[in-house]
């Protein structure tokens, strides 16, 4: 009786998770899109955020700082969905992925409130250890996603996808930031439509 008290109590807690990162993937997608949104309306069209201390700038990079934010929560439920299914190459994945989202977050709220107060060289450094995790992570945890078939193979392709994305937001910010927010949206139904399975094991999640 007490295993399985235990275990039922694991699985509610499980699912919280996956709820939590289906919200928190939503909270992305939509930051992202408005980053996409102000950059149209009060950059464009020039490139990137606008004047260092504008309105322009602080809306975009408040708007990356909850994007960013999001996306570990978003990440936290997709591991809590899928990670007694994806083995060590969706945990590599999901490490590499957290902690450059970690890292790029931080340097995002630090060029916020103070600049380069760190100076250029350290935040460098910071941006490329970032981005680094995400080139490698995020590659390996679509791989991990497609191969658990626990999340929808579209899942797997979008996680794929995330980083030729973020490199394609450097050039392109409008458009670039609105293609990030729409995959991080699906990303959040895809997490949020796992009620149906909150009585089962995640491994053992239907396939879409």
């Amino acid at each position: 009786m007490t295993n399985t008290l235990e275990l039922s109590n694991s699985r509610r807690t499980g699912m919280d998770i996956i709820r939590l990162g289906g919200i928190a993937a939503v909270v992305a997608g939509a930051a992202w899109a408005v980053s996409g949104v102000v950059h149209f309306t009060l950059v464009y069209p020039q490139a990137g955020t606008g004047p260092t201390g504008s309105v322009s700038d602080y809306l975009i990079e408040g708007a990356h700082a909850v994007a960013e934010a999001g996306m570990l929560g978003a990440l936290l439920g997709l591991r809590a969905r899928q990670v007694s299914a994806y083995g060590w190459l969706g945990a590599a994945g999901f490490a590499l992925a957290f902690l450059g989202t970690a890292l790029l977050s931080a340097i995002t709220v630090t060029a916020i409130i103070s600049g380069d107060a760190l100076g250029e060289a350290v935040l460098g450094s910071i941006f490329i250890s970032g981005v680094l995790g995400w080139f490698v992570g995020f590659p390996l945890l679509g791989i991990a996603t497609l191969r658990a078939r626990v999340l929808p193979r579209p899942c797997g392709v979008l996680l794929l996808a995330y980083f030729p994305l973020f490199v394609f937001l450097l050039g392109f910010y409008g458009w670039g930031g609105i293609a990030l927010g729409l995959l991080w949206l699906a990303l959040g139904y895809a997490l949020l439509a796992q009620k149906g399975t909150s009585q089962r094991d995640p491994a053992a999640g239907a396939v879409e």
